[in-house]
């Protein structure tokens, strides 16, 4: 399992349009082949301050989509919109596993 962590810093001036490119882009990413998740996520207390999580079954198919148009296409649309530069780490693991109960959480049950 390959797991990348992403962050990407967006001028505040811009996020609508950066909200709009990345939406665009979870769509067309998690529709490739080898992906398990891939989801950007905004810090509560940073405009701008995006967070992208992606897990891919191998390094194949995380080669694969920095090949596609897909990633391309984002790559060409953010640039533009950056307040710095993104940063992404690449974590090789083989295995993963949830280290509490599988029951979901939600909302208490009234009685």
């Amino acid at each position: 399992m390959i797991l990348a962590i992403g962050e990407v810093f967006a001028q505040v001036a811009h996020l609508d349009a950066v909200r709009q490119l990345m939406r665009a882009t979870q769509d067309r990413v998690r529709r490739q082949p080898g992906c398990v998740q891939y989801a950007f996520a905004e810090a509560l207390e940073d405009p701008g301050h995006f967070v992208l999580v992606q897990e891919w079954s191998d390094r194949g198919a995380l080669d694969a989509h920095y090949r596609s148009d897909a990633f391309r296409e984002y790559e060409a649309g953010i640039g533009q919109h950056l307040a710095r530069t993104s940063e992404l780490r690449v974590f090789d693991t083989p295995a993963a596993f949830r280290p509490v109960t599988r029951d979901p959480i939600g909302p208490p049950q009234d009685d």
